[in-house]
């Protein structure tokens, strides 16, 4: 290198932003792991209101179950169980007849119990991912302690 070159490079004023993104993006060090907490944190928020939705969609479409079988057994086109005109019906066949005609809000309770079911899974999920996410930030937190911010 001759006397007239400059040994250190170039003043770059976004240098320092860009350090503190790669340092914020490693979980492997304090200001990633915290963002990663953070991240978290948004998703269980996030999953905790989809779970309040699938929650009052299942009470709904249990309501609704409950209203087209109630509709259905006070029909007048309902069967009535016993010997009528020399005819059996049973109570059985009465009962079958009964969620026949409320099939479709049957399979609606159905679908939106499952989906419940799934969002409180995915809920559970995250939480889990998140005591594991506390466990790496602690240890993130102490390795740079240890350290004293070197090579990180």
């Amino acid at each position: 290198m001759s006397a007239h070159e400059n040994p250190f490079p170039p003043y770059d004023p976004d240098a320092r932003s860009r350090a503190a993104a790669r340092l914020a993006a490693d979980p492997a060090t304090p200001p990633g792991a915290e963002a990663r907490l953070e991240s978290y944190r948004d998703e269980l928020d996030e999953a905790t209101e989809a779970l309040t939705a699938t929650r009052n969609t299942e009470l709904d479409a249990e309501e609704a179950r409950d209203k087209a079988l109630r509709d259905a057994q006070l029909s007048d086109d309902c069967p009535i169980a016993g010997v009528i005109d020399g005819r059996r019906t049973t109570v059985a066949y009465v009962k079958a007849w009964i969620e026949d005609q409320a099939a479709d809000d049957e399979r609606a309770y159905r679908q939106a119990k499952v989906a419940r079911q799934a969002a409180t899974a995915h809920l559970s999920k995250l939480r889990e991912q998140g005591r594991f996410q506390q466990s790496i930030t602690a240890s993130a937190r102490e390795s740079y302690r240890g350290t004293n911010g070197r090579n990180w």
